[in-house]
């Protein structure tokens, strides 16, 4: 297994910021996979999902797993929400999933009618279906994971803090 520590979670889970936090704590590199691919792609996510679509995205996040398990080790990897479904997502390095429940994950996109984040994450705009997404990926999140760690109202350096002694007590990152 790669010796990568990956951020998995829902939209929202705070993944970016904890990784670029851990990457503080620890010296290691930290990449978006999100960032990557829109450096591929040369436009937005949003953008290439509304000319292409969800199944050549997903195509394109495999193409990303592939590469970062040729390719890259003892880096801390930010995923995008539907990362999870990567082929060999296990394999990548240690999968620890931010676990926000769906109140905390509105609050951090400041979820609310006309609010200008809601813009930025087209399934806010439907709550209803945002809330249907979330709970059918909850259970996937959780078994394709090493860690899980709970969000609550911790910033992202307590997060961050808590995956390192995660990590440093299973021996998995040295202290």
């Amino acid at each position: 297994m790669k010796q990568n520590i990956l951020i998995t979670g829902f939209m929202g889970a705070g993944k970016s910021s904890v990784a670029r936090a851990l990457a503080e704590l620890t010296g290691l590199f930290a990449v978006d996979t999100d960032d990557l691919i829109e450096s591929l792609l040369h436009c937005s996510i949003k953008s290439y999902f509304v000319s292409h679509g969800e199944n050549a995205f997903r195509r394109l996040e495999q193409r990303l797993a592939n590469w970062l398990a040729s390719s890259v080790d003892h880096t801390i990897v930010a995923t995008g929400g539907g990362f999870f479904q990567v082929q060999g997502l296990m394999e990548l390095g240690q999968v620890c999933f931010l676990n926000a429940d769906f109140d905390t994950i509105c609050r951090h996109l400041h979820v609310c009618a006309g609010d200008q984040q809601t813009v930025m994450r087209p399934l806010f705009q439907n709550l209803e279906a945002a809330k249907k997404r979330f709970d059918e990926r909850l259970p996937l999140y959780r078994q394709n994971a090493h860690h899980i760690i709970t969000v609550g109202t911790q910033d992202s350096m307590d997060l961050a803090r808590q995956i390192q002694d995660i990590l440093r007590q299973n021996g998995l990152l040295a202290q």
